[in-house]
């Protein structure tokens, strides 16, 4: 009798189970441009599977496929929703190695080759001064294969930056080949010199009111900006003002005088 028992309550518990954790709707979360439907085929998850036969290792996996998605976690609750949080990976730079461009996210992963022609729709710019490692490859869904980590810390610090400031769809250029002297170019033809890291955020706020200012009155091109400091910014317009002289009286020589006779 007793065996009996405790089988019907066995049973019992896990036909509760069975409809307590079944999946009744999905949500996704963290998308920008993947569609909805996108990201839950991509997770292999459908209405009716039950959350105990899935597992976050599983949902990274089938979601990480896709090298645009990085799973950041799942939630599920009493209705039977299972929310899937995502982030969506952008197109944050470019990259030219050796014939061909390179469509990198801010940490440095490679989301496409675009092959020789530049790709349209990169949210941020040119990235150049990268150590390559020798007798490396990219390789699309993996971290760009550079000999100093450093540079790809201070691409991710310096692009979060300028998204934060707005200005990262006028900048053309950033060369980071030497991190203690970061500098960009903008879209109007002007060299903005950042230095290192630090006060990064203050720095990129000084440069951008400058190129405001020097973008309504059009005088950017050619122009340097050094925001190094991080206090203020020293601009260089790229052709200096010619002194005109100041007229001066000429001196004129007295005339001797006749000694009296």
């Amino acid at each position: 009798m007793t065996i009996v028992v405790v089988a019907s309550l066995a049973a019992l518990i896990v036909l509760v189970c069975s409809q307590v954790f079944v999946i009744r709707d999905i949500m996704v979360v963290g998308n920008r441009n993947l569609l909805r439907e996108e990201v839950v085929t991509q997770s292999g998850v459908e209405p009716g599977d039950n959350l105990l036969s899935i597992t976050s290792q599983q949902l990274k996996a089938r979601l990480e496929q896709n090298r645009y998605i990085e799973y950041v976690g799942h939630e599920f609750d009493y209705r039977g929703t299972l929310t899937l949080r995502i982030s969506e990976r952008l197109g944050m730079a470019v990259v030219y190695d050796l014939g061909y461009y390179y469509v990198l996210d801010e940490t440095g992963m490679v989301l496409e080759c675009a092959g020789s022609t530049y790709p349209a729709g990169v949210a941020g710019p040119k990235v150049s001064g990268f150590a390559i490692e020798p007798n490396s490859r990219i390789t699309v869904g993996e971290k760009l294969p550079v000999h100093d980590k450093r540079q790809l810390e201070v691409m991710e610090a310096v692009l979060g930056e300028l998204d934060e400031a707005g200005v990262i769809s006028r900048t053309s250029e950033l060369n980071i080949k030497n991190t203690e002297n970061i500098y960009l170019f903008t879209a109007e033809g002007a060299k903005v010199v950042l230095g290192d890291l630090s006060s990064i955020r203050a720095k990129m706020l000084i440069a951008r009111e400058v190129l405001n200012i020097g973008e309504a009155s059009g005088d950017l091109m050619g122009a340097k900006i050094d925001v190094s400091n991080g206090n203020n910014a020293h601009y260089i317009p790229a052709v200096l003002p010619t002194v005109t002289p100041v007229p001066t009286v000429t001196p004129t020589i007295a005339p001797e005088t006749t000694p009296g006779r």
